[in-house]
């Protein structure tokens, strides 16, 4: 794991790297390339935010069950797994926010991405200011999974609302 704040202990984490004083939002940054890490880690820290980063899946998943993250930066082409998939696995762990964060922009790419759990999809190269601002805008949004209907006495097999969407 990589630390790349000073970012005291969240109470979020058992490691050093955490405070429960500090209210910053805590990204987690997941890709393969260190220096785009680096260079990320760095001016998320200046925008505010307390930055844990991950080079792999395995890394990633590791640091994701350990600090709880608010939000996850996420590349599509891992060493070690597809970037979609690791969404669709965090997915099923939590209702956290997930930004796609990569190179691959085609329109196919896109809609498989939020289809399958990303929150946003923002492609490489990107400005800093509009991603923080994405960050934010989904932040606010919180968790990007609609609440489960409470009302049973109204859903079909499938868990819809019967004649929803007509």
């Amino acid at each position: 794991m990589t630390t790349l704040t000073d970012r005291p202990d969240t109470g979020r984490s058992d490691g050093p790297s955490g405070s429960a004083h500090d209210s910053r939002p805590l990204v987690l940054v997941v890709d393969d390339e260190e220096s785009y890490r680096q260079a990320l880690a760095s001016g998320l820290s200046r925008e505010g935010f307390a930055v844990e980063v991950a080079g792999d899946g395995h890394e990633a998943l590791r640091l994701f069950h350990r600090v709880h993250p608010d939000l996850v930066l996420l590349d599509v082409m891992l060493p070690d797994q597809s970037g979609i998939e690791l969404c669709q696995r965090m997915r099923a762990l939590a209702p956290v926010p997930i930004i796609m964060v990569t190179a691959r922009d085609s329109e196919v790419d896109v809609v498989l991405g939020l289809e399958l759990g990303a929150s946003d999809y923002v492609a490489k190269p990107f400005r800093l200011r509009e991603l923080v601002a994405r960050m934010r805008a989904v932040l606010r949004r919180g968790a990007a999974t609609p609440p489960r209907s409470t009302k049973s006495s109204r859903s079909g097999p499938s868990g819809s609302t019967p004649g929803a969407g007509r």
